[in-house]
């Protein structure tokens, strides 16, 4: 079952370069596939899922605001933490 915390994990772990732009695609069109989600998350969950899958597009992908967008939708915030490398 995909929920909207999955979906922000996965958006997080995107933006944090721990998942590629690739896997990201792949697992929303996977989830979008196989249509498991909580009844009360369903619309909310295939809209979002949607958006990544379409992400294929240069014009989506590119854009971070777009993503944290996605996380507020999904009722999440993320919250950046600069770590020395």
């Amino acid at each position: 079952m995909t929920t909207k915390a999955d979906c922000a994990r996965k958006i997080a772990g995107f933006l944090a370069n721990e998942v590629s732009h690739e896997e990201l695609v792949k697992w929303a069109d996977a989830a979008l596939v196989e249509e498991d989600f909580p009844e009360a998350e369903g619309r909310l969950l295939v809209g979002v899922l949607s958006d990544l899958s379409a992400s294929r597009v240069g014009s989506f992908v590119s854009r971070i605001g777009d993503y944290h967008a996605l996380l507020r939708e999904l009722g999440f915030r993320l919250e950046p933490h600069l770590v020395a490398a």
